[in-house]
């Protein structure tokens, strides 16, 4: 039995994002299956899905206003770090899927969707760090600290299946299209070495900083302790419950970047940002999210409405 049923579903994608954790720049829960293998879905669903989102990739860009400023930037910035690592899981588990998937020859655009996944990832690298150093050194670094003192990105559940994909890997079935794919993966690394440089210039990884220190855990425990830190479930799910949930992420970091933007004005964000990130590629990932945001949202629910044999995407 599914850990989300069709009515759970369905108030998900009906909730307005001013309820998005039962107050503004409030966490929810993600649910994901243990393992992002193809299911057939539910076409109710998909259809709603697709309803909501709109007719066309630029549908929905313009935000409705209901999220409104946040009341400090630790509020902020914490809903980035949790939220953003969030859609960052469910990108890793559908560019997964694709690529355990693929087949020759690749069906048309879909190597530009997983293209647009990697850039995706390369977004939500930005988003979640654009909080300024004071506060990941204050509030998230110790954070991730008193959760494990050797706590990694490395012990990311999802992240094992695309290792080798980022690294420039790729199927063979992705043959034709594969510059622009391995163009993106290329421009991800930089951008993912640019961050460490803004947030941790001059640190070690809390990994780093622990070497040595107790007894390492179980693959299986690092990767529960990851989970629970940002708040992720794992259990049977449709790829239909899984676009819901991305939906709905997608809906309220387009209205925070509506009402705040990426880089705050009132913070120092911007200012610290290494030449690296200055780069006009990099700067127009962070000037088009919103609607790269969307598009992946559209292959998502063209891909579960195929899975569950509706039509009209």
């Amino acid at each position: 039995m599914s850990a989300l049923d069709g009515n759970s579903t369905t108030g998900l994608l009906e909730a307005g994002v001013a309820e998005f954790g039962g107050r503004a720049y409030g966490l929810e829960p993600l649910v994901l299956p243990p393992d992002p293998v193809h299911s057939s879905g539910d076409g109710h669903l998909a259809r709603r899905y697709a309803e909501l989102l709109g007719p066309g990739p630029e549908a929905g860009d313009e935000p409705s206003g209901a999220l409104g400023a946040a009341d400090s930037d630790e509020q902020l910035f914490w809903f980035r770090w949790i939220t953003g690592h969030q859609l960052t899981f469910m990108l890793w588990q559908e560019l997964g899927r694709r690529a355990a998937e693929a087949a020759v020859p690749a069906p048309e655009g879909e190597v530009a969707a997983a293209a647009r996944l990697v850039r995706g990832y390369s977004a939500m690298l930005l988003y979640t760090a654009s909080c300024t150093r004071d506060v990941y050194h204050r509030i998230i670094r110790p954070g991730m600290a008193l959760h494990h003192p050797a706590f990694s990105g490395a012990w990311a559940r999802d992240y094992g299946p695309v290792r080798a994909l980022l690294r420039g890997r790729l199927p063979d079935a992705w043959a034709d299209g594969a510059e622009v794919l391995l163009d993106e993966c290329a421009l991800n690394e930089t951008v993912h070495e640019g961050i460490a440089t803004k947030l941790v210039p001059d640190a070690p990884s809390l990994l780093q900083s622990a070497a040595g220190h107790g007894r390492p855990l179980p693959r299986d425990v690092r990767a529960v302790l990851f989970d629970t830190y940002f708040l992720t479930l794992r259990a049977p799910c449709s790829p239909t419950e899984v676009a819901a949930q991305l939906l709905r992420r997608i809906r309220v970091v387009r209205e925070d970047l509506a009402a705040n933007g990426l880089y705050p004005a009132a913070t120092t964000s911007r200012d610290e940002k290494p030449e690296s990130l200055r780069t006009e590629r990099v700067e127009e990932i962070e000037r088009t999210v919103p609607r790269l945001l969307t598009c992946i949202a559209r292959d998502s629910v063209r891909r579960s409405l195929e899975g569950s044999g509706s039509h009209g995407a």
